[in-house]
C-alpha cells in the first residue's frame, strides 16, 4: 500500500446523519408522548375522572400525532436517499448479470 493513497471517503453523508438522528429524535419524541398519554388516562381514570382523561389525551394527541408524522417523513426521506446511491450492497444481481459462480 502506499503513503500518497488518501484514506477511504466516509460512505455516509452529513445529511443523511443529521437526518437519522432527526429522524431517532421523532421516534423517540412520538413514543414519549404517547407514553404520556397512556399514563396519564390511568392516572385520571384510577382517579375517577372520565372527563379529565379525554381532555388529557386530547391535549397531547397533536403532538404525539406531529412526532409521528415527521418521523414518517424522515424515515421517508431516508429511504428515499439511500435508493439513488450506489453502496454495494446489492443483495441479489441481475438475472443476465454473471454473479461469479460455476453454473456448469
Amino acid at each position: 500500500m502506499s503513503s500518497t493513497m488518501s484514506p477511504p471517503a466516509s460512505t455516509t453523508s452529513t445529511a443523511a446523519r443529521v437526518t437519522t438522528f432527526l429522524f431517532a429524535l421523532a421516534v423517540v419524541f412520538f413514543l414519549l408522548a404517547g407514553l404520556a398519554i397512556v399514563i396519564g388516562q390511568i392516572a385520571t381514570l384510577a382517579a375517577g375522572d372520565a372527563t379529565a382523561a379525554r381532555h388529557w389525551a386530547s391535549t397531547l394527541a397533536p403532538y404525539a400525532f406531529g412526532g409521528a408524522s415527521v418521523a414518517g417523513l424522515l424515515s421517508f426521506a431516508l429511504s428515499y436517499g439511500s435508493a439513488g446511491g450506489d453502496d454495494g450492497d446489492d443483495p441479489e444481481p441481475d438475472e443476465g448479470a454473471d454473479s461469479g459462480r460455476d453454473r456448469g
